[in-house]
């Protein structure tokens, strides 16, 4: 056998089959399957932690301010003009800012004339986009969102408003956050809510929680003026012109968590209770705009009234999460 026939055998003997190459690139798809969702998972726990942290930070916060004004700061403050938007207002967060970090954003408020916040365009100051008020797996579509020509940036947090937040000629008033002031509802100048008005224990009421922007069925209503906002451009922290921006800024046990439409406009007719009409479908609207969620698989997290943070699956018993709703119902709160 010749010297080039030896070297020619070695090397068909160290090269790849077309079988052994497909055997290879079949092994390596089936660990990239498996590793995947672990990493996937891992991430998602990072992020649902670092939504935890931002909860805790508000909380802290709002006790700070508690501290230094003797109550929780309001839900919104509302006050109505005679000029349109007739009711504005001052939201929780703007409260807030001095408290988080943000004493400049603060310092430049205008709290006499609201809507003067929303000049500039998407620099105005109610359109800064503010990371401690965005969870890291919320799945906002645009942000800041436009309204009538201004800008505001969304958050993907809000205060607890009782066992029901919205509308807020319906709201309970019984949590702690719902509008205070001249032109607060469902009465006129309601107060905001001080630490020993939480007769129910701060361990068992919640403070602040999560809200999350995709509900596609929602928004078709939406899309048929049904309702003016759609649940993407839902959540304005500043929360500054029109009656019902109490609902950007708060959420209750109303609902579920997590609740979603369970039907779009095209198909209506199925609700049970009936939504025929605009009227009809404000019940379903203000149970959405109501609901606390995330987009954190099974729940979402809370922040409690003494400053600690869980997470609650989103298959709590609704009577318990109404009972963790309210500052003083009496109720005794199971495990959750």
């Amino acid at each position: 056998m010749t010297t080039a026939t030896r070297l020619s055998r070695a090397g068909d003997r160290s090269a790849f089959t077309l079988v052994e190459l497909l055997v290879t690139v079949a092994i390596i798809g089936i660990l990239a399957a498996l590793v995947l969702p672990a990493v996937q998972s891992a991430r998602e726990a990072a992020r649902r932690a670092d939504c935890a942290n931002h909860l805790k930070q508000i909380a802290l916060a709002a006790h700070e301010y508690h501290v230094a004004l003797g109550s929780f700061p309001p839900g919104l403050n509302q006050f109505e003009f005679p000029s349109a938007p007739r009711f504005r207002g001052t939201s929780v967060f703007v409260f807030l800012l001095a408290h988080l970090e943000q004493g400049n954003l603060a310092a430049g408020w205008d709290y006499g004339q609201p809507l003067n916040n929303t000049e500039g365009g998407p620099a105005a100051r109610s359109a800064a986009v503010l990371p401690i008020l965005i969870c890291p797996s919320d799945l906002i579509e645009k942000n800041p969102v436009e309204r009538g020509g201004r800008y505001q940036a969304l958050t993907s947090y809000g205060g607890n408003g009782g066992s029901r937040s919205y509308d807020p000629d319906l709201a309970t008033v019984d949590g702690m956050f719902h509008t205070t002031g001249p032109a607060s509802a469902p009465k006129p100048h309601q107060q905001p809510v001080r630490i020993d008005e939480i007769r129910d224990g701060t361990t068992n009421t919640l403070l602040f929680g999560e809200r999350h922007h995709r509900d596609a069925n929602f928004d078709t209503f939406a899309q048929a003026s049904w309702t003016d906002t759609p649940i993407r451009s839902l959540g304005t922290w500043a929360a500054i012109g029109g009656r019902k921006r109490i609902g950007d800024v708060t959420m209750s046990g109303f609902a579920p968590i997590n609740y979603r439409l369970p039907f779009d406009y095209a198909h209506r007719d199925a609700a049970s209770p009936p939504a025929g009409n605009a009227a009809e479908f404000a019940y379903y609207e203000d149970l959405r705009v109501s609901a606390w969620g995330s987009s954190h698989p099974g729940g979402a997290n809370f922040a409690l009234a003494d400053g600690s943070v869980r997470w609650i699956s989103e298959t709590i018993a609704l009577v318990t999460l109404r009972a963790l709703s309210t500052r003083a119902g009496g109720e005794v709160v199971a495990e959750y």
